[in-house]
C-alpha cells in the first residue's frame, strides 16, 4: 500500500497536494454524507432497504398498507402497524418478500425496560455486541439506541435496568447462533459477557465518558481486539482520533461479518471555516496481510444568502474497503458536488459524483448525475420528479438512494443507463396516499417499469398532534 502523498511514479501526487491546501485554508464540512453503501453482510449488487429510527409521540398509532411490483410481474403487498403509549411502543411489519418484515415491542417491566423481537444493541465500541464503525466513520448508523436506522442484528429479548449503574440481559438468535449476554456497568465502566449454546464465550471491558471511549474484547482462544476513541475541542473545532488493534482472527459471535479490520487508525476534524463549515478524515486500516486500505477525504458546505446550499467532497482511496470484496480497484480518486435550494413551493437539488482509477479521477469507474425537483401544492399535495444518469465499470457497485414513505432503499444499478422516478402524495380519508413510478433504461434497452403505492393513517388520543392534521397542513418533503 502506497502512502497517500506519493503518486504512481514516486512523485508527490498533485491531487493530494490540492486536498491539503483545501484542508488548510478553504471551506469543507461533513454535512452531506459520502455516497451511501449497504453494510458488509448485504449481498453486493443487491437492493438494500433500511428503516428510519423515527418514533411516534405518546398516544399515537399508525397503520400502513402498501403494494409494489414491476410491469408484468407479481404484486408484493405489505402491512405495518406502529404504536406508542406512555408504557409501550412498537412496530410490526409483514409482507412476502419485504426485507423489513418482523418487528419489536418495547415497554416497562418492573423498574427496567424490556424489548422483544428485532434487536440491534451495541455495547461499548461494538467489538463484542453491535458493530465497530468503519475506520472513516465515528459510529455505525444502524446499531445502538441512538442510531439513524433500525438495525436487524438478531431477534430475541433485551432487558435493561439502571442508568449510571445497572445491568443488561440479552437472549436471542444472532448470526444463526443462539446467544445469551450479560452486561454490568457503573460510572462509565462496563463488563460484558457473551456465550453460545455450544460453549463459545467472549467478553469485553469498556469505558466511556463525555470525550473518550474504549473497549477491549477477547475470547477463550486468546484472540482479542481493542479500540479507543478520543475527542478534543480545539477552538471551535472538534478533533477526534480513533485507533484499533488486535488479532486478525477475532470475530464477534453476534456479528462476525461486521468485525471489521484488525488494525486501524483514523484522525478527523470538523468545525467552522471563513464562509461555511469544514471537515476532513484520514484513515489507515489492515484486515490481514495483503488486505489493507487507506482513505483521505474532505467535505464542505456553503450556505448562501438566498438559502441555497452548496456541498462538496473530494477523496482518495487505496486498497480494500471490505475484507471479502468480489472486486475492488487498488486505487481510486473521487469527487462529488451538490447544490440545493428550497423556495416554497419548490425545492430543487442537483448532485454529481465521479470516481476514477487514475489520478485526477481519470479512467472513470463510476459516475452518476441526479437532479430532483419537489413541489408543494395546495391541500397538502406533494409532487416530485428525480432523474439520474449513471455509468459504472464492470465489477463496480453503484447504489442510488430512493426514499419511500417508511424506508430508505439503496437501489443497485450497473452499466450505463438512466432512471426517472415520479412521486405523488395526496391526503385522503384522514390519511395519505403515496405513489411512485420508476422508468429505467440501460444500454441493452428499456427495463420493466417499477411502481409502488402506500396508504398511511395516524390517529391517537384526543389532543395529541396526530399525523392526520400534519398531513393536511404541512406535508413533509417527498
Amino acid at each position: 500500500m502506497r502512502p497517500w502523498a506519493i503518486g504512481r511514479h514516486g512523485q508527490p501526487d498533485v491531487f493530494i497536494a490540492l486536498l491539503w491546501v483545501a484542508w488548510l485554508g478553504l471551506v469543507a464540512s461533513p454535512v452531506s454524507p459520502e455516497p451511501l453503501e449497504p453494510p458488509p453482510e448485504s449481498p453486493e449488487g443487491a437492493d438494500y432497504a433500511a428503516e428510519p429510527a423515527d418514533s411516534l409521540d405518546g398516544g399515537l398509532f399508525e397503520l400502513g398498507l402498501g403494494a409494489s411490483g414491476r410491469a408484468g410481474g407479481e404484486i408484493q403487498r405489505r402491512r405495518r402497524v406502529r404504536f406508542a403509549d406512555d408504557e409501550l411502543r412498537g412496530t410490526v411489519r409483514e409482507g412476502r418478500g419485504d426485507p423489513l418484515a418482523g418487528g419489536s415491542v418495547e415497554g416497562r417491566s418492573g423498574s427496567g425496560d424490556l424489548t422483544l423481537g428485532r434487536l440491534a444493541p451495541r455495547w461499548g465500541r461494538g467489538l463484542l455486541v453491535g458493530s465497530p464503525a468503519d475506520p472513516w466513520q465515528r459510529t455505525p448508523t444502524d446499531r445502538g439506541p441512538r442510531a439513524t436506522f433500525r438495525g436487524r442484528a438478531g431477534e430475541g429479548a433485551l432487558y435493561r435496568h439502571g442508568d449510571r449503574e445497572g445491568v443488561e440481559l440479552l437472549a436471542g438468535r444472532f448470526a444463526r447462533r443462539d446467544l445469551a449476554g450479560l452486561k454490568l456497568w457503573r460510572s462509565g465502566l462496563a463488563l460484558g459477557l457473551l456465550a453460545g449454546t455450544t460453549g463459545e464465550v467472549q467478553g469485553s471491558l469498556s469505558r466511556a465518558d463525555s470525550a473518550d471511549a474504549s473497549e477491549w474484547a477477547w475470547d477463550l482462544s486468546g484472540r482479542w481486539r481493542v479500540e479507543g476513541l478520543a475527542e478534543r475541542n480545539v477552538g471551535q473545532w472538534v478533533i477526534s482520533v480513533r485507533a484499533r488493534g488486535g488479532h486478525q482472527g477475532f470475530r464477534s459471535l453476534a456479528e462476525p461479518l461486521r468485525s471489521g479490520p484488525a488494525r486501524a487508525l483514523a484522525v478527523g476534524g470538523s468545525g467552522p471555516a471563513p464562509w461555511g463549515r469544514a471537515g476532513a478524515v484520514a484513515a489507515l486500516w489492515r484486515f490481514r496481510s495483503g488486505r489493507a486500505g487507506a482513505r483521505l477525504a474532505l467535505e464542505g458546505q456553503f450556505v448562501g444568502r438566498d438559502r441555497a446550499v452548496v456541498a462538496w467532497g473530494v477523496e482518495e482511496q487505496h486498497g480494500l474497503r471490505r475484507e471479502v470484496p468480489s472486486w475492488s480497484a487498488p486505487f481510486r480518486q473521487g469527487a462529488w458536488g451538490e447544490w440545493r435550494r428550497a423556495a416554497r413551493p419548490l425545492r430543487l437539488s442537483l448532485r454529481h459524483e465521479m470516481w476514477g482509477e487514475r489520478a485526477w479521477a481519470r479512467g472513470v469507474t463510476r459516475a452518476v448525475t441526479t437532479v430532483r425537483l419537489e413541489a408543494s401544492a395546495p391541500a397538502g399535495i406533494g409532487l416530485a420528479a428525480t432523474h439520474s444518469v449513471f455509468h459504472s465499470k464492470r465489477g463496480e457497485s453503484l447504489y442510488l438512494p430512493e426514499g419511500e414513505i417508511d424506508r430508505l432503499v439503496l437501489r443497485a444499478v450497473s452499466g450505463e443507463g438512466e432512471r426517472s422516478r415520479f412521486e405523488a402524495r395526496v391526503p385522503i380519508a384522514g390519511g395519505r396516499i403515496s405513489a411512485a413510478l420508476e422508468l429505467a433504461t440501460a444500454a441493452a434497452g428499456r427495463k420493466p417499469s417499477r411502481w409502488s403505492v402506500d396508504f398511511t393513517r395516524r390517529g391517537g388520543k384526543r389532543g395529541s398532534r396526530s399525523a392526520t392534521s400534519r398531513n393536511d397542513s404541512d406535508p413533509p418533503p417527498l
